[in-house]
């Protein structure tokens, strides 16, 4: 074996790095099992115990310690479907946008644009401003969009009047992309102070649209609030810190006595302490860096004190730190060495938290008492910076956050500017530092006020803070008129950018809109993880014994490398941070039956290699070598499927296909390289090494059945069931999910089980105004779940409300002892079992649309991608038509399942995204069946051996039977686990592939090849 050490080395490394990333996991689970144990099973409880031990070391070992708080960030993520919570999908309303730009937006022309433009929207792939353009030239033909009446005068700094339709419409659209990007920052900044180690936001593709996820989240009206309020930028006027820094020593002591005598009375049973929450909006806040006006400034990133400065680390001036009050215990005072002298910090910084975002929710809650405000100056509002400051060369203040002191200039807290003013801003280079600086134009009004600002404040700081965040704090350096002004702060370039946006976010001309909004409940979530780890545990099960009994001890040996590979893979996800979701661990399912086919091909190779003669040792190292090809081109195909899936899928569909990806991955590692280790160590060992079991040893050896020709029946029954398909597809359709067709799903769990699912239809249809109303059991008898296009085109907060109030009133007759409305609609960890709704999923027509028309795209372009690698790796056209046919064929048959069996069978059938991905699943796996058997076709023909082409078709069809039958089983096996007892959240995943595993094995074998066959003859002829 040649570069063993190397493999040995990268085998080692590899599994190092998989322990380190799976350790976080470990940590956390283990740090959240003891704190719920202490808690006596109270989750409250439990996250106050865990806010405690937050940043203390939940694993020491001296080289290595990690705190809770850092294992929690980087532990394995897991999906909203295995945990619960709320997956947002956000779209920028354009029209808002054109209205804000437009000169006259009541005009009626323009109206009716807009209006016609929304309605083009539902069936056009068009970007909204091209649909509007269209719509209003169509209607005022020869109209100029430059024209004053239109874009022209209000605009007059971006639009002239002698810029063309084509050069209007190019500004529009760079407007709309910009509108997109701003709404991005401003959410994103929102996100990352929402105190979740997991949220994300990521823009969706090209479609203008932006995903957030918050895992273990269920209070919507907070979420709505978060996403859709208006962005609120602001201008204030600061303190220094020595003005208010001297009052906190008082504060310190005064909240130190308090806490004396609280805890004196609370040993005496005789005082309860009143629980205090924290200003809202201010559960974590970050830090900013301090930028200056016109002229050059330190970055509090990367903090410049001046020679012979350093930080006070322990408040000496207050004390030692073992005797300090709760506000010192948690925030290090901006204090500075100078010479040997402690002074003040400069600038509006006060200090810094000691222990990251936990101890910012710990001096909210100081600073929002009423004692502590008495001493406070009344017009000092206090802040956190935006992000975290990174500086590792400074260990007191990396990855903490700054809080500023900022000045309030009347006496009901306003700040000296709204950002309404702010028309424009832009980054340039700057050449005093040769980094980047921030250009800002206000309009008329806004110079006049920021004119005198900078007067009053010259010398002094001005804070940028939008959301309540400090985002920076320039200082003045003199009076700026005419409402032009340049940051600069040694910026590099992305953080230029992010300052010009938040800037031009100001007042947002688009409003956010909601068109895809799911809710998981933590129940069910939890239910769905203890079943996908269930079928998880048995598939891999019933694979090792599988393995074992076909292969004897080599199967043993595929098992160690089982294992291997399903480690490597979870380390994989975990170090990737890969979202784990309910159909990734069908992906695991489906990797664990699929990656024993790279073994199962080495071994057959090396059983055709033992019954030449071979001894084992030779036949080990031309199994092997025989082998690779086939294994190299067939994961290939499958790899191309998972990356069309990435590109084309969103949320647990993503996931699946990411981890299918990385399965392929680890499987091929596994099954080349760690089982020939294994091998080769057997051998210097002289142990002996069975490929094969007494019940085994001549399965599959013998075979000469005459595929080819008896072809002609297999077609006839292929194009029977095609043709069944195709009438089903015309006169049925399909049963689409609520992502592919639009509406409302909720999945509603009841006490009792005395009802039908038609009756519940009834009730439902009847409350929401005769509109049809789908109900099918889910899971069992007390669950059910509901789909409806009942006021669809309306998300607004208020008619989801609505929405489930009424369905409270049609569904709480079913219940035998009727929850409140409240416990019904409400999704939390506090919710009884069986009370009410446990998921619900609104999709939006535009979205839903969208969704569809990528799913056909995702189809279409994996059949092109197959048959354009199957002609350029065989170089012949009838080796590709003959695989393209194979899976037209499989893809036909796989819906003509889910469209006549629905309604039939007693699970659901509709067609989701899941189904989408299982059907590029099933090509993926039945094109890797066929590559098989080409790849022995191109062996045998390379090699001349006699006969004809028909003969060398059946021989390599005969020849790689064990392969193909020893595949499916192990496929089928954990699939079959998986639609048993994977839960109904994968239910229709599973059967798809199970279908499509064993059409696409059918496929390879009476369809494929053959049809290469009569493609050769009509070319001869």
């Amino acid at each position: 074996m040649q570069n063993k050490g190397a493999i040995q080395t990268f085998a080692i490394l590899l599994a190092l790095a998989c322990v380190f990333h799976l350790s976080f996991t470990f940590i956390t689970q283990r740090t959240e099992a003891q704190a719920m144990e202490e808690a006596g099973g109270d989750v409250v409880k439990q996250r106050a115990i865990l806010d405690s031990i937050g940043n203390d070391a939940a694993l020491d070992l001296g080289l290595f310690s990690v705190s809770y708080n850092d294992a929690k960030r980087r532990e394995m993520n897991l999906g909203l479907d295995l945990r619960g919570g709320i997956n947002v999908t956000v779209e920028v309303s354009i029209s808002d946008l054109l209205r804000n730009m437009a000169n006259n937006p009541n005009d009626p022309a323009f109206e009716q644009a807009i209006a016609k433009a929304k309605e083009s929207q539902k069936t056009s792939q068009e970007p909204f401003v091209d649909l509007f353009a269209n719509a209003y030239q169509e209607a005022n033909p020869g109209a100029r969009l430059a024209a004053p009446g239109l874009f022209g005068h209000a605009n007059q700094k971006l639009v002239n009047g002698n810029m063309s339709n084509e050069e209007v419409l190019n500004l529009l659209r760079s407007e709309a992309d910009m509108a997109l990007s701003r709404t991005f920052e401003v959410l994103d900044a929102r996100i990352n102070n929402f105190g979740m180690t997991q949220a994300s936001i990521q823009k969706v593709g090209t479609t203008g649209r932006i995903r957030v996820e918050l895992p273990g989240v269920q209070n919507e009206t907070h979420v709505r609030e978060l996403i859709e309020k208006p962005a609120k930028l602001e201008f204030w006027e600061t303190y220094e810190a020595a003005e208010v820094l001297n009052r906190f020593a008082q504060i310190d002591e005064l909240l130190r006595r308090q806490e004396v005598a609280e805890s004196a009375a609370k040993d005496q049973d005789t005082t309860k302490i009143p629980s205090l929450e924290p200003v809202p909006g201010q559960e974590s806040q970050n830090d900013a860096p301090e930028e200056s006006l016109a002229v050059n400034a330190p970055d509090l990133q990367n903090p410049e004190l001046p020679e012979d400065t350093s930080l006070n680390t322990e408040n000496t001036e207050f004390g030692a730190q073992e005797d300090l009050g709760p506000l010192f215990r948690n925030f290090v005072t901006n204090i500075v060495e100078i010479e040997g002298q402690a002074q003040y910090g400069f600038g509006p910084t006060l200090g810094y938290t000691r222990n990251g975002p936990r101890d910012t929710v710990a001096l909210n809650r100081l600073f929002n008492r009423k004692e502590v405000k008495g001493l406070l100056p009344p017009d000092l509002k206090l802040a956190w910076g935006n992000k975290a400051i990174e500086d590792p060369n400074n260990e007191l203040i990396d990855g903490q956050f700054a809080l500023i002191a900022l000045r309030s200039n009347s006496r009901d807290g306003s700040p000296a500017m709204e950002g309404d003013v702010v028309v424009n801003a832009r980054f340039q280079n700057d050449e005093n530092s040769g980094g980047f600086e921030v250009v800002m134009e206000m309009n008329a009004e806004g110079a006049r006020d920021w004119a005198k600002l900078t007067e009053k404040n010259v010398g002094k700081s001005v804070a940028i803070v939008l959301d309540n965040r400090v985002y920076s704090y320039p200082n003045v350096n003199e009076k700026i008129a005419g409402g032009i002004s340049s940051i600069s702060g040694n910026f590099g370039l992305e953080e230029a950018k992010a300052l010009a946006s938040i800037l031009k976010s100001g007042k947002l001309p688009a409003r956010n809109e909601i068109v895809e909004m799911a809710i998981v409940g933590p129940s069910l979530g939890s239910k769905a993880r203890s079943a996908g780890i269930s079928s998880l545990a048995i598939a891999f099960l019933l694979v090792l014994l599988y393995m074992a009994f076909y292969y004897g001890k080599a199967g043993i040996t595929a098992d160690l490398a089982l294992f291997t590979n399903l480690f490597f893979l979870l380390g994989a996800l975990a170090g990737f941070g890969t979202t784990l979701t309910l159909p990734g661990i069908t992906g695991i399912v489906l990797t664990i039956g699929m990656s024993v086919d790279a073994n199962v091909l080495i071994y057959e190779r090396i059983r055709e290699e033992l019954r030449a003669g071979k001894g084992v040792k030779m036949a080990l190292a031309d199994g092997y070598k025989r082998a690779y090809r086939a294994i190299i081109d067939s994961n290939i195909t499958t790899a191309l499927i998972a990356l069309v899936l990435i590109v084309f899928g969103a949320g647990p569909v993503r996931g699946f296909a990411i981890t299918l990806f990385l399965g392929i991955l680890t499987s091929l590692f596994s099954a080349i390289f760690i089982t020939r280790l294994l091998f080769e160590w057997q051998l210097s060992k002289n142990r002996s090494i069975s490929f094969s079991s007494k019940a085994t040893e001549k399965l599959f050896s013998r075979m000469s059945y005459d595929f080819v020709g008896k072809r002609k029946p297999f077609y006839i029954v292929s194009a029977v069931l095609m043709i069944a398909g195709f009438v089903s597809f015309a006169t049925k359709g399909f049963n689409l999910g609520v992502d592919l067709n639009g509406g409302r799903s909720y999945v509603v769990a009841f006490d009792n089980s005395d009802f039908s699912t038609s009756e519940i239809s009834t009730a439902v249809t009847e409350a929401f105004g005769g509109a049809s109303t789908q109900v099918k059991y889910y899971g069992d008898q007390k669950t059910v779940l509901l789909v409806s296009k009942y006021k669809i085109d309306d998300q607004s907060e208020e008619v989801d409300n609505q929405v489930k109030s009424e369905l409270f009133a049609a569904l709480s007759g079913f219940y035998t002892n009727p929850p409140s409305e409240e416990t019904f609609v409400t999704i939390n960890e506090n919710k009884p079992e069986n009370s009410g709704i446990e998921r619900v999923e609104t999709v939006g027509p535009t979205m839903a649309r969208d969704v569809a028309i990528k799913s056909i795209w995702a189809v279409v372009i994996s059949l092109i991608i197959m048959f354009a690698y199957i002609l350029l790796r065989f170089r012949g056209w009838q080796y590709g038509l003959g695989a393209l046919a194979a899976l037209v064929h499989d893809v036909v048959l796989v819906l003509a399942v889910f469209s006549i069996f629905d309604g039939i069978l007693p699970f659901s059938l509709e067609i989701d995204q899941a189904i989408i991905a299982a059907v590029l699943t099933v090509i993926g796996y039945s094109i890797n069946d066929t590559v098989i058997i080409f790849d022995r076709i191109r062996e045998y023909v390379s090699e001349a051996r006699k006969g004809t082409m028909g003969d060398m078709i059946n021989n390599a069809l005969n020849s790689t039977m064990g392969r193909t039958i020893n595949t499916s089983m192990t496929v089928l096996f954990v699939l079959l686990v998986a639609f048993l007892f994977g839960g109904e959240g994968i239910r229709g995943l599973s059967f798809a592939v199970l279908i499509g595993v064993l059409v696409g094995t059918y496929s390879s074998i009476f369809i494929a090849s053959p049809i290469v066959l009569d493609l050769q003859k009509k070319k001869a002829k």
